[in-house]
């Protein structure tokens, strides 16, 4: 078994995705439980006139969240080393160069891990600057240490319920927030689908009972049901322990829908192929965010994976004209070099952490210190390869950022939709499961 694919047969097998990551963990991606990136500037003691700022996080290198962690990682790694290092590092507002030393703890996707690792991150390691994880349970694990010491974290792959926000100071979020994930589909049904098929307001929405599912879920069930344009057909929640989806999927389709989103997150290998096992014939089919992975695509293959769509942060091809930060074609250049293999939209949030730290010293006058780069970088705004990026001075929000739509073509990860950025046309409707072989 290659590092970078999950054989068809061992995928169908442990369909839910936590096992498929755990078989591509075990292939070879960060088996120990500490990481540290290599780079000379981490142990080098700082010359003419240069410093360095020490930058920490945790990853989920193993566990059930991997095949993010350790994309993310990957992203962060390249923005460390070959865009800041290998060039001279960061010129701070304070007048001096800052070199980064970079410390990553694998948390092994257990947030226990993530409180004890931030502890010693902050206490013993003394970084300046925290990296967050991804996974809302990992995110989350975070947010107690951070608010205690007041130490400034750039929130990774992660999501928090708008519900249980409080009222925290010290993180910016990178992404566009799980609530609203959901959102960017029942906009594109409303203003590109149901104009050319009136039975496309006819959705069944799904989701699993985990942190995540529930927030991406039952936030977009409940914006969609206020969208007068769509026809909620059918609605309900599935525990994330279940190994078998059937009995929930045979509920959809006796409410007949035209479109399904079904929110099953590290589980979307076994929702898409409950789906075709079912034989539910749908127009437009969306299994859960770990559709966007090339690992979903392989290990299913075409028969199920075909036309169905994800939505994505980002996706290579999008081409944001950026004012700030390098073109897409460098970091998809850089990370195939370094990597052997193609980024996805985690590795994009991995490098834009880093991006929004590096925007923020830039204009900084106290370059290491929390309280004022936090200050600063509730006012950075920019557009990258991943898109806007701005924020809620206040909460530390993202609201810069916006989700973008793909849809697996021959095979290929196409964005479909904003249609700004778009790059292909959506199929619509999808071919019917029994002619694809």
């Amino acid at each position: 078994m290659s590092k970078e694919k999950i054989s068809r047969r061992s995928y169908l097998k442990y369909a839910g995705a936590a096992a498929a990551v755990g078989a591509i963990a075990a292939a070879g991606y960060g088996i120990s439980q500490y990481y540290r990136p290599t780079t000379p500037t981490a142990t080098t003691p700082m010359t003419g006139g240069k410093k360095k700022v020490k930058i920490g996080g945790t990853k989920p290198l193993t566990g059930s969240a991997a095949l993010t962690g350790i994309d993310e990682n990957r992203g962060l790694e390249i923005w460390v080393k070959r865009w800041v290092n290998d060039q001279g590092g960061i010129k701070a507002g304070d007048g001096n160069t800052y070199e980064i030393e970079l410390t990553i703890y694998n948390d092994e996707s257990k947030p226990e891990n993530v409180s004890k690792f931030y502890e010693k991150l902050i206490n013993e390691d003394k970084v300046d600057f925290l990296m967050g994880p991804v996974w809302a349970p990992l995110g989350q694990a975070t947010v107690a240490a951070v608010e205690k010491y007041k130490k400034l974290e750039i929130y990774g792959n992660s999501t928090f319920d708008p519900a249980q926000w409080k009222d925290w100071k010290y993180v910016m979020m990178v992404q566009t927030n799980g609530s609203e994930y959901l959102n960017i589909l029942n906009e594109m049904i409303i203003k590109k689908i149901i104009p050319q098929d009136p039975d496309a307001k006819n959705i069944a929405i799904v989701h699993t009972d985990d942190a995540f599912g529930n927030i991406a879920g039952g936030w977009g069930y409940q914006w969609a049901k206020k969208q007068p344009e769509l026809n909620i057909v059918f609605y309900d929640r599935v525990s994330f322990d279940a190994q078998d989806f059937t009995p929930i999927l045979t509920k959809v389709k006796d409410a007949n829908p035209s479109i399904l989103l079904f929110e099953a997150g590290l589980k979307s290998p076994l929702a898409a192929k409950n789906v075709r096992e079912l034989g539910i014939d749908l127009k437009l089919f969306y299994p859960g965010t770990y559709g966007v992975y090339k690992q979903f695509y392989d290990g299913l293959g075409p028969k199920y994976a075909e036309n169905v769509v994800s939505i994505t942060q980002w996706v290579v091809g999008e081409n944001y004209p950026s004012d700030y930060g390098p073109t897409e074609d460098w970091f998809v250049s850089t990370y195939k070099k370094d990597y052997n293999a193609m980024p996805v939209y985690s590795a994009g949030t991995g490098f834009t952490q880093g991006l929004i730290l590096q925007a923020a010293m830039e204009k900084c006058t106290k370059p290491l210190d929390s309280d004022a780069v936090r200050q600063v970088v509730g006012n950075v705004k920019f557009t990258g390869f991943y898109g806007d990026i701005g924020f809620d001075p206040v909460t530390g929000w993202q609201t810069g950022h916006k989700m973008s739509v793909l849809q697996w073509q021959d095979g290929k990860p196409v964005c479909i939709y904003p249609e700004k950025v778009a790059k292909a046309p959506l199929r619509y409707p999808m071919a019917k499961w029994s002619t694809i072989t």
